[in-house]
């Protein structure tokens, strides 16, 4: 695939530069409605000096008309030969851009969890992405501003014991296994007490004075920090690591925690190619780890927005025994009557170079699927919502229910559309999809969609809230557009 790539690299330069993505009318601002609790960001890492002399160009643009939205180009190689040229669009709560820097990223994210936790809160922040992405280069400055904060914050000549103590324990996993970075690696065991909390039994707790005493203890832990080769960095991490920070409040009789979680790498297809079994079953655990912590983050983030709007619901299941991960961030996604006030914040780390398209969009889809919507108002009780405001998983099941025989599978259909990006899909593009499954005849796809669109145009006239007119028959797409080279 690379070296298709390469060789139609002029080619997709020229089509990209004559994208002309649809104004998402849905997307802007949409952020107000997501979880206040939970916010999921992506920052774009810039095209460094090894992915320029490769000669792949970049293919992940920020929209800067609409924040929080962005295009990643792919091309593809049609069956007749000619390559097309296919965008999609994610959107996130925060989008930073190669031009950010880390420090504007902990003023933006962070600057809020340290009081908070200060105040006995829990705050969480996770880097997550493909190997090389910036994952560690991001969460190890964020490390190193956190402890500047907390540790310049009090005068050393008004210091006493009254004042916030703050402890300092970094570990790895890897696999199943558990390993104190400050400790030269020592091994150490993730329990369970009686009361059902956990306990990192072995792992030292290093308590933080200066800035100094907090430099040197994170710079000893990456040292120490499992890392494998891999075809996309030599130096990748093919572990979790987790800073926690205890910030115990004797004044106030409160302790709160901070963890910084940078999450490990996963792999490109190609690594698959010529790794062994060892690296093969590193990547499994890896992937059933992050499976496992979507659906925990996921969760709490669902009832925190239960909670907090009253609505009524089945209490998300949260499947923290699964992984070793979950195990320790147990209290994170602890939904029980005596649960902690919980705030995360995601980092989805994304390589702009053309050759790691594949990975970008997985990285956006799994950042995508932790963004939890609020409950909208303004409704009867009982009337529902229009086609145009469903989220993914509306539009895959009215598919399901309504696609007739043979069944259009929604993973085709709608991957990751919401109501109003399937709505936005060009005539030309819903017909394409639809037509990719087996037995699936054009007149059956033109019923679905004058179904869809009839089901729009219905909720439009009920509903006392305009929502912008949508052309059915346009050529143009938000999430998916084709080109062809001539």
């Amino acid at each position: 695939m690379d070296q298709f790539y390469l060789r139609n690299a002029i080619q997709y330069q020229a089509l990209v530069d004559a994208f002309k993505p649809m104004y998402l009318t849905g997307a802007l601002n949409s952020s107000d409605a997501t979880s206040p609790d939970m916010v999921v960001s992506a920052r774009i890492r810039p095209l460094l000096g090894d992915d320029m002399v490769a000669g792949f160009p970049c293919a992940v643009f920020p929209r800067h008309s609409q924040p929080g939205v962005l295009d990643i180009h792919d091309l593809y190689n049609h069956p007749r030969g000619r390559p097309i040229l296919k965008s999609f669009n994610y959107q996130v709560d925060k989008l930073f851009t190669p031009d950010t820097t880390t420090e504007e990223i902990y003023q933006d994210l962070l600057i809020g969890l340290v009081p908070f936790a200060r105040q006995g809160g829990i705050g969480t922040i996770f880097a997550y992405g493909q190997t090389g992405s910036g994952k560690t280069f991001t969460i190890s400055r964020l490390e190193q501003l956190v402890m500047e904060s907390l540790t310049i914050s009090i005068p050393e000549e008004e210091k006493d014991e009254s004042q916030p103590h703050i402890r300092l324990t970094i570990i790895e996993l890897a696999g199943n296994s558990a390993f104190d970075l400050l400790s030269a690696r020592k091994p150490i065991s993730i329990l369970e007490d009686a009361s059902g909390t956990t306990q990192l039994s072995g792992a030292a707790e290093h308590q933080i004075h200066t800035i100094g005493d907090a430099l040197s203890l994170i710079d000893r832990a990456a040292s120490l920090r499992k890392t494998a080769s891999t075809m996309k960095n030599d130096t990748s991490s093919r572990s979790h690591s987790i800073c926690r920070i205890r910030i115990a409040n004797p004044s106030a009789n409160t302790e709160g925690f901070l963890y910084l979680v940078d999450l490990a790498g996963s792999e490109a297809a190609r690594d698959v190619a010529t790794h062994g079994a060892e690296r093969m079953r590193e990547t499994k655990d890896i992937n059933l780890s992050l499976s496992v912590l979507k659906d925990c983050i996921r969760g709490r983030a669902e009832w925190d927005v239960q909670v907090k709007s009253g609505a009524k619901g089945k209490k998300p299941r949260m499947p923290f025994r699964q992984s070793a991960l979950t195990k320790v961030l147990k209290h994170v996604f602890d939904t029980t009557a005596g649960g902690r006030e919980c705030k995360t914040a995601v980092i989805a780390c994304v390589n702009p170079s053309l050759a790691d398209v594949g990975a970008s969009k997985n990285t956006l889809r799994y950042a995508e699927m932790l963004r939890v919507l609020m409950p909208r108002v303004g409704k009867n009780e009982g009337e529902g919502y229009g086609v145009f405001e469903w989220g993914n998983g509306e539009v895959r099941e009215w598919i399901i229910q309504n696609c007739g025989t043979p069944p259009i599978s929604p993973n085709i259909l709608a991957p990751t559309e919401s109501g109003a990006e399937i709505l936005r899909l060009s005539a030309l593009e819903f017909d394409y999809r639809c037509l990719k499954n087996p037995g699936v005849t054009r007149e059956q796809t033109e019923a679905l969609r004058s179904k869809l669109w009839q089901l729009h145009i219905d909720s439009q006239r009920q509903s006392t809230t305009a929502t912008p007119a949508l052309s059915s028959t346009g050529t143009d797409s938000s999430m998916s557009t084709a080109h062809e080279l001539a």
